[in-house]
């Protein structure tokens, strides 16, 4: 009987993305070809999957599944120590729930500054304009309201002084 390679007892989250999406997992022990995983979400026997710890990625096959615990054989050979040393970051997300697992280099949300800045110009202008049409509105009202209230007065003094003329 061929004799297992040494494995490596350990306890580290990670990202687990599958065919249904991404979950949180469990690296329970660690060999240079796979790995013992315990998830919420179980996976298919056979099917294959991809665990993020930090900038660290191993894509591989599920062999066998048990409950909520399942062993991965990767397909490419692990480097034990920098994978226990990549600290995964810890993001809080708003609202309930526990922390995740960041898998990007650069999180997405650090892009988006540029477009909130130009959507609220944006929306300053619209404001402005609405103001400034609303304030010409108000003065066309104004102006020609003057207009009818001193039209009957001045109508009748130019009549007196045509007449005295």
């Amino acid at each position: 009987m061929k004799q297992r390679e040494p494995r490596r007892k350990v306890m580290l989250s990670a990202r687990l993305r599958q065919e249904v999406g991404w979950s949180d997992a469990n690296i329970l022990n660690v060999s240079s070809r796979g790995l013992l995983l315990h998830g919420t979400i179980r996976p298919a026997r056979g099917s294959y999957l991809e665990v993020r710890r930090g900038s660290y990625v191993i894509v591989g096959r599920v062999i066998w599944v048990e409950a909520n615990r399942f062993g991965v054989r990767t397909q490419e050979s692990l480097a034990i120590d920098a994978l226990i040393s990549s600290a995964p970051v810890a993001v809080a997300a708003k609202g309930a729930g526990p922390p995740f697992v960041e898998r990007r280099a650069r999180p997405r949300s650090e892009g988006l500054e540029w477009r909130y800045a130009r959507s609220r110009e944006r929306g300053r202008s619209v404001q402005f304009a609405m103001i400034a049409a609303t304030g010409l509105l108000l003065a066309l009202f104004v102006f020609e309201t003057a207009g009818e209230v001193l039209a009957a007065p001045l109508t009748e003094v130019t009549e007196k002084l045509a007449v005295a003329g």
